[in-house]
């Protein structure tokens, strides 16, 4: 890279050791400590396994299904319990369990519960538990036979883990015939806690805001090739760099086509991004994932950032390569013929004629299109999927 030099701070996508670095470091702490959590609950599990009035009468085991039932309940909370009536409206939660409480760490984060059948069974039989204790000794309570066991659930945010450990399974399968990566995982034992904090924060290195590597990825899922062209130079799309970027499974296909007569005119001009199943696929997607968790996180009321909104904002005062601000290209779509609200949920998209329409109405000319939405896409705060044109809201 002689003649001209990326505008973006830490990329270097020709340097084959900048991208060993991130599959052999970045995403691989980051998968040990996945790894390690998912471990660390199955072990808790585990060791809570069996009928929950056995497990309170065991003194080696009480300690820890209390704190994991109960843990960080006042008196007031547990009378609460005690009387709690489900209702077709309650849904089954027990309201006072609120964030920062370890019993709503376990249940609402880790998604572990009394039986497996949802939250409505959780509330009655932690109700009955504590009527129980209530009238009995934990020795009493060890002769009896409840019919209920702690149990690992996956509705939201299990649900996210696995499917992130499948991503980078997937990742890591298809390099593997050119990098080899010793698949550690970190042992946290029985502590949730640390191995979920050490699991947030190896998960936060990995966005755009922090991460070079996943920053280039991200603006590469589809992005007008001209402003690739201005922001990474045109050595992007030369050979040696093609081959090397396929050799890590990144490969960049025609998202939208502007539909000119001339096709060297459509090549030169049209929105590229990650073909579907690659590298670069997997990782926005992991990216995304990422997102989502501290998005839930913090609408739990965990001390967590927003970090979509977060990167949305920290992004909004940056310039463009034409001098303008994210800021002021949002205001300029939002005072267009098509505002920009309308491509929260997404909106579908094609060119005709040199315009941008969808559903036939002409929304812009793929001229003004290529300006107001070329810096967006390239920050991923807009991005066409599926033939629909969606941004960060």
């Amino acid at each position: 890279m002689a003649s001209c030099q990326p505008r973006v701070p830490g990329v270097r996508y020709w340097d084959e050791s900048w991208w060993q670095e991130f599959f052999t470091k970045d995403l691989a702490e980051f998968y040990a400590s996945l790894q390690g959590l998912l471990n660390a609950r199955d072990a808790l599990i585990n060791e809570l396994s069996g009928d929950v009035a056995q497990v309170l009468a065991d003194p080696r085991r009480r300690d820890l299904a209390l704190r994991v039932l109960f843990g960080g309940l006042d008196e007031n909370c547990l009378e609460k319990i005690r009387s709690y009536r489900s209702s077709y409206y309650s849904g089954g939660y027990i309201d006072c369990i609120k964030g920062g409480t370890a019993a709503h760490f376990y249940r609402e984060v880790l998604e572990i519960t009394l039986g497996e059948q949802g939250y409505k069974e959780d509330a009655e039989k932690r109700k009955e538990l504590l009527n129980l204790l209530k009238t009995m000794s934990l020795e009493e309570l060890g002769k009896e036979k409840l019919g209920v066991s702690i149990k690992g659930n996956s509705y939201i945010m299990m649900k996210y883990l696995s499917e992130m450990k499948g991503i980078v399974d997937v990742i890591y399968s298809r390099i593997k015939q050119v990098i080899q990566v010793q698949q550690t995982q970190a042992d946290y034992g029985l502590d949730l806690v640390k191995a979920f904090e050490d699991f947030l924060n190896k998960s936060i290195k990995l966005l755009p805001l922090y991460n070079p590597f996943t920053f280039f990825i991200q603006s590469l899922r589809s992005t007008p090739r001209p402003y690739l062209n201005i922001m990474y130079c045109e050595e992007l799309f030369s050979d040696p760099v093609r081959n090397l970027m396929s050799k890590y499974g990144v490969e960049l296909t025609k998202i939208l086509d502007p539909g000119l007569n001339v096709q060297s005119k459509n090549d030169e001009l049209a929105v590229v991004g990650h073909k579907d199943g690659s590298v670069g696929k997997l990782i926005v997607e992991l990216v995304w994932k990422i997102y989502d968790i501290t998005s839930k996180l913090n609408s739990y009321g965990y001390r967590v950032s927003n970090e979509l909104k977060k990167y949305v904002e920290a992004k909004y005062n940056e310039v463009t390569s034409a001098g303008y601000t994210i800021e002021k290209l949002v205001n300029t779509i939002a005072n267009s013929e098509s505002e920009y609200k309308k491509y929260c949920e997404g909106r579908y998209i094609e060119v005709k004629n040199g315009a941008i329409e969808s559903y036939d109405e002409t929304l812009m000319t793929y001229d003004r299109f290529l300006e107001l939405f070329s810096p967006l896409m390239f920050l991923g705060i807009a991005w066409i999927e599926g033939g629909e044109l969606h941004v960060a809201c």
